[in-house]
């Protein structure tokens, strides 16, 4: 099983567009973010995720909604 989103997500910030592969580098993204709710549970599902404790789908999903 592979960590890697089959859909890499693109996120603006402030400019600069960064590619974003994996819950572990989506954590480390929203360690840098402004934090919300959305934040909050993308955190703890990227986190999560990154850990082998919840699918890589579902952090995904979380990140997203949490940075658009």
């Amino acid at each position: 099983m592979t960590n890697e989103w089959s859909k890499p997500v693109r996120v603006n910030d402030d400019g600069l567009i960064i590619t974003i592969a994996t819950a572990a580098q989506a954590r480390t993204f929203l360690s840098h973010a402004k934090r919300s709710r959305l934040w909050n549970e993308a955190w703890r599902k990227c986190s999560a995720a990154a850990e082998g404790r919840l699918s890589q789908d579902e952090a995904r999903h979380a990140f997203v909604k949490a940075t658009h």
